[in-house]
């Protein structure tokens, strides 16, 4: 029991020092805040998609620099010294990162092979000694506001799925069934997904009579887009994610904050003039 103690502390002193990472807070303390123009859907993004360079950078004045990254787990790609470059020039005093990362043991896993260019820029924080957030919805709320349009079953198989497709871009892993057993236990917990699917036998149903023309789920990604319904679901969290994500950097800005926020290139096109005509 001592060691068990002993060891407990440990981690918790490692933890608010720096080599044991937990996953950023989630930023939820603005207040009511107008956009004064919308952010762009996913339908209208689709028209730019293929004509805005990547990575798409969005700076205003000196209070946000908005990294819109192509995703990359590669340590080598060049999109990681340009972030680090602006991150030195723009001398940010708050971080936003995508997504809700997880446990790291910095000192023995690179931040950029295990979370990407989010990884990168949350380690940045952590070295200046600044806060660092996820800019991501809680996803209790997020998860609400689909239940609205969608029932369970398709909200949970988008949910369970989207890890696994997530991965897969970057090369299929070495067990999906046991990657998505894995999170059909976690997220079937979450409020409103109880108990809707329990099993990977019951996805494989799933998608044999819902996509059969798509071939094996397993061996699909979402770097073109979803099929179907899953589509419908994936706009109407994108749409849910980037409304609280505009919102938590005007919040930031307008309080004095410096802030670099990184994220998907898509997002920073969509959210691009609605920041500018807010703030301006």
């Amino acid at each position: 029991m001592k060691r068990i103690l002993a060891a407990s502390a440990l981690i918790l002193v490692f933890t608010g020092c720096g080599p044991v990472w937990r996953s950023p807070d989630y930023f939820t303390a603005y207040d009511s805040i107008d956009l004064k123009e919308p952010i762009l859907t996913m339908e209208q993004y689709s028209e730019r998609a293929k004509e805005h360079p990547r990575p798409y950078i969005v700076t205003l004045g000196d209070s946000i620099l908005l990294f819109g990254a192509e995703h990359t787990k590669d340590p080598a790609d060049p999109q990681i010294d340009s972030i680090r470059a602006q991150w030195e020039r723009f001398a940010p005093t708050v971080a936003l990162v995508e997504g809700r990362l997880g446990f790291l043991f910095r000192w023995s896993s690179d931040p950029v092979s295990n979370y990407g260019e989010s990884g990168l820029v949350f380690d940045l924080a952590k070295q200046r000694g600044i806060p660092a957030y996820t800019w991501e919805p809680p996803v209790e709320a997020e998860v609400a506001w689909v239940l609205r349009s969608h029932s369970a079953k398709r909200t949970a198989l988008f949910y369970i799925l989207r890890p696994y497709f997530g991965q897969r871009k970057f090369g299929r892993p070495d067990d999906p069934d046991g990657m998505v057993e894995g999170t059909i236990g976690r997220r079937t917990k979450w409020k409103g997904l109880e108990g809707s699917i329990g099993s990977v036998a019951e996805i494989d149903s799933i998608w044999k009579a819902d996509f059969s023309g798509r071939g094996d789920w397993r061996e699909t990604d979402d770097r073109y887009g979803w099929p179907g319904y899953l589509g419908e679901i994936g706009a109407a969290s994108n749409a849910f994610r980037d409304e609280h994500f505009a919102r938590v950097i005007i919040h930031l800005a307008r309080n004095g904050e410096r802030v670099y926020a990184v994220c998907g290139s898509s997002h920073a096109v969509k959210l691009e003039s609605a920041l500018h005509s807010t703030l301006k």
